[in-house]
């Protein structure tokens, strides 16, 4: 279920910015593309706790400090908050970000980069559960853990919060 619902996330995320630059030339589909995108990354995220608790329960034994359990952390963390942004940002631009190039292009890349992390999340999953991926022709390098540096990560924590300040302060001048 979470598998396919982001997968078709994905490729609908694909059409629809393909759609908005007149590559893909179905116009009056664009809007249905663009409703099935969000609706299939709002549905995956609904159903990420259930293949987090079956995956839980397939797992070989107490390895809790396996890398690979860090990583997916780290990745289905970075995934979720992506998608949650993709859809506020839907949700308060409306079908006409699609109109803007700018604001289509980075929406897409967004909503494919949530996809693509939670997609290797479940990867990752595989791996870790059965001993295989679907990735494995890849060579990732499944026992590295990935961490930022911590100033890096202190960074993105003072911009996350002055970018969570301006946009409460510019809504408060919009309403009034």
């Amino acid at each position: 279920m979470v598998v396919g619902s982001f997968a078709l996330s994905g490729a609908c995320f694909l059409l629809a910015l393909l759609a908005s630059f007149g590559i893909w030339k179905f116009h009056m589909v664009h809007k249905k593309v663009d409703t099935i995108a969000h609706g299939a990354l709002v549905f995956g995220l609904l159903a990420t706790p259930l293949a987090i608790l079956s995956g839980i329960q397939s797992s070989p034994g107490e390895d809790i400090q396996s890398t690979i359990l860090a990583t997916k952390m780290l990745l289905a963390m970075s995934g979720v908050g992506l998608a949650l942004g993709v859809l506020v940002v839907r949700m308060k631009q409306g079908i006409e970000l699609w109109n803007q190039t700018f604001a289509s292009v980075a929406h897409a890349m967004f909503g494919m980069t949530a996809v693509g992390m939670m997609l290797l999340t479940a990867s990752l999953g595989g791996r870790f559960s059965r001993g295989e991926s679907l990735l494995d022709f890849a060579h990732l390098p499944y026992d590295t853990l990935f961490l930022a540096p911590g100033w890096f990560s202190a960074a993105l924590l003072l911009i996350g919060i002055a970018n969570t300040i301006f946009y409460i302060r510019r809504s408060s001048t919009i309403e009034h």
